[in-house]
């Protein structure tokens, strides 16, 4: 993956537009649809409309890594659902949510931008001035999902192109 698949992607937006309207726009929906024919305990029903509101995962990045799927594709989906996410994920959780729980939406705005901002920023920065002391890392990085979740470790006793 590189410059140019980005550049590419950026050619045909449609793909890419879809998967972040799908996001914020399908999953919430899908979501509240479910606790709302199901007979869930308040709790239950916010906690399946905030999976259905979150943005997508590392999870879903490995998995289109293993697929074979457009990685730039799916790295540009979860970094703009990702940076959307401290603004959107608050209302829609208000929005669909507002009856089965009382959050205040400023304070989860605020909370989010401070997981989701700064360590995103700290990446930009560590990449930019310390890309030619970090290429191990980059190397490294498609182990770190596998690493991350204990399900995925049999994964790694597979030939290096099957897995991780």
């Amino acid at each position: 993956m590189g410059l140019k698949d980005f550049i590419e992607l950026s050619r045909r937006p449609k793909s890419f537009i879809v998967g972040v309207v799908a996001q914020f726009a399908i999953m919430p929906v899908i979501a509240f649809g479910l606790v709302s024919t199901n007979s869930f305990p308040n709790e239950i029903s916010a906690g399946i409309i905030l999976l259905g509101t979150a943005p997508t995962s590392v999870t879903a990045s490995s998995f289109c890594y293993l697929a074979k799927a457009s990685m730039a594709l799916v790295v540009t989906i979860t970094a703009i659902t990702t940076l959307l996410a401290p603004f959107l994920l608050p209302l829609l959780m208000k929005l669909f949510a507002g009856g089965f729980i009382e959050k205040d939406v400023m304070q989860m705005k605020l909370g989010m931008l401070q997981i989701v901002i700064i360590p995103i920023g700290a990446g930009f920065l560590i990449n930019h001035f310390l890309s030619d002391k970090t290429k191990w890392l980059n190397d490294s990085m498609p182990l770190v999902p596998c690493l991350e979740w204990p399900s995925s470790w049999p994964l790694l006793l597979l030939p290096e192109e099957i897995a991780c």
